[in-house]
């Protein structure tokens, strides 16, 4: 997949892939827009055939991405429609969108939580960026012995902020009608002695004995729910695998590597979605 900004060859034509805009260079330098991608916040108007957009992106499609009256919008509402129009109104404030279809989506029978010890530093992001463009349901951010355990009050509030927009940005880049739930952080022991959810736990583990993930989701029979634990860098403490184990986590392994945090999300996360009976 082309990274934000290249070029993709595609006949006579090159892609150029922006957050929430496709558009097509020509010869010529004659450039035609393809479509632009906008995000229903709670301030938008909606409905099936006007939606007018709050404040921040209207001033993202019109000053920013520079729409022009008549070109096509797609519009996510993050629950599953996808409104398709085109700009009525480049108003910077208060943008508005003509609704020419609505596509509604069904989510996947397979609903599948990430359980991730927030890691330091920025990798957060890349995480959450990950799980969103794959299809999670749910993300849940846990405190860990050795990962992120600073992070509170107003700095945390700021940083779940961050990661919502994140995501959102995730879900228009990549034209994804579905935004993941992001739960508030809480210590692993206070989130296994509140949730008991049905369905596959795993839990990704450097231990000894642990099996290999396809061999584990293999013997599964299609799960509806799946339940993903990814640790820190520093892994997962003795006493936190044991208490996954005790809470019905199988840990499984990831290839012969030991991986980082984020490139254990993608690869947790794409072979379980491989499995999903909906991809048959």
């Amino acid at each position: 997949m082309a990274s934000l900004g290249e070029g993709i060859e595609r006949g006579d034509m090159t892609v150029l892939l922006c957050c929430g805009v496709d558009l097509r260079v020509g010869e010529g330098r004659n450039w035609v827009m393809a479509g632009y991608r906008s995000f229903l916040f709670p301030g938008s108007e909606v409905s099936d055939s006007l939606c007018v957009l709050d404040a921040r992106e209207s001033h993202h499609l019109v000053r920013v991405f520079r729409a022009r009256v008549g070109a096509s919008v797609d519009l996510l509402d993050g629950k599953g429609a996808v409104y398709h129009g085109m700009l009525a109104k480049a108003d910077a404030k208060a943008a508005q969108v003509q609704v020419e279809s609505v596509e509604r989506f069904e989510r996947s029978k397979q609903s599948i939580c990430l359980l991730q010890s927030m890691p330091k530093g920025k990798a957060m992001d890349l995480i959450l960026r990950i799980a969103t463009e794959i299809g999670v349901a749910r993300v849940q951010p846990i405190f860990t012995d050795q990962g992120e355990r600073q992070i509170k009050g107003e700095r945390l509030e700021s940083k779940m902020e961050k990661w919502r927009i994140n995501m959102i940005e995730s879900c228009k880049q990549c034209g994804l009608p579905f935004l993941p739930e992001l739960a508030e952080p809480m210590d692993l022991a206070d989130w296994l002695a509140q949730s008991s959810p049905a369905g596959l736990k795993v839990v990704a583990s450097l231990e000894a004995g642990s099996q290999t993930l396809k061999a584990v989701l293999e013997s599964a029979d299609s799960p509806e729910a799946v339940v993903v634990a990814v640790g820190p860098e520093g892994d997962f403490s003795a006493s936190e695998y044991t208490a996954l184990r005790d809470s019905g986590f199988k840990p499984v392994r990831l290839g012969r590597y030991v991986l980082r945090a984020e490139t254990a999300v993608a690869y947790l996360l794409s072979v379980v979605d491989q499995f999903d009976g909906d991809l048959d």
